[in-house]
């Protein structure tokens, strides 16, 4: 039997964890002031975004030992292990994972998505699809290596000070100041693209960076509500015949771009 195990960024919750029936989560651990938490499932979270406002916020990998229990749970089962983590040009999760798996021993791979979020939720989906499917290990993470190049973020945020402040991103050509708003995406590592002038012209520069053979997306928001509506209907004439799922950012990912950010995450055809 394969498993497959990811981190707690990829925004699942509960019921879709227990839908799945072979993912297992290991969570990433989140401070806010002097409190820390474990990021759980999207529905298991304490409220976070209050909180956060005036606070010293920080994100850290998850805790090596629960990578290693999780997998030696797994590998005493006879199962074989899949892990998909987020980015490694973003976190140290991945190396984290990597360790844990050579200390536990078995049949283990880590794969870096080289993405975040709803781009990990879609990778994992097709992962889950691919064991159910019945493909042997090494297939799956071959089909795995192949498709994360086919998945990316496009984004945008309110303020640069919070992906400065966490190294995710070096001061430079993005702009957040008077009418101006930072349009990035996400592949491997974190991409400016272009400063829009205008809510108008944010939503149609980062409707126009999804190819044309999109075939899957969900929309995220950071908080309270932002230009989603009317971004999703841009994409939803875009691209009348994919299904737009939506989705609310967790703590560990609101802390890097803070309130009012919001974007997209796509998995593109061929």
């Amino acid at each position: 039997m394969i498993a497959i195990v990811t981190d707690s960024s990829v925004g699942y919750s509960s019921a879709e964890i227990a839908a799945r029936g072979i993912v297992c989560t290991v969570p990433v651990n989140y401070q806010i002031g002097s409190e820390t938490f474990e990021e759980a499932a999207s529905d298991r979270n304490p409220p976070f975004m209050e909180r956060m406002a005036g606070k010293v916020c920080k994100t850290a990998q998850p805790a090596l030992d629960n990578f290693i229990r999780t997998f030696r749970n797994l590998t005493e089962k006879g199962c074989d292990v899949v892990c998909i983590v987020l980015s490694a040009a973003l976190s140290g999760t991945y190396s984290s994972a990597c360790f844990a798996a050579r200390q536990v021993g078995g049949n283990i791979r880590v794969v870096d998505s080289e993405t975040i979020g709803a781009g990990m939720h879609l990778l994992v989906d097709e992962a889950v699809n691919m064991v159910k499917g019945g493909l042997a290990f090494a297939d799956v993470v071959r089909h795995l290596e192949e498709l994360k190049k086919k998945i990316a973020v496009v984004f945008s945020v309110e303020t640069l000070d919070r992906l400065i402040a966490g190294g995710r991103l070096a001061s430079g050509k993005a702009n957040a100041s008077l009418n101006l708003r930072p349009v990035f995406v996400l592949k491997g590592r974190i991409l400016f693209k272009i400063n829009a002038r205008g809510q108008r012209e944010r939503l149609e520069k980062m409707c126009a960076l999804l190819p044309a053979n999109t075939r899957r997306m969900f929309v995220c928001r950071c908080g309270a509500e932002t230009p989603v509506a009317e971004f999703t209907a841009m994409l939803q004439a875009r691209f009348p015949a994919v299904n737009i799922h939506q989705r609310v950012v967790g703590p560990v990912l609101s802390i890097h771009v803070g309130p009012g950010a919001f974007g997209v995450a796509y998995v593109t055809n061929g």
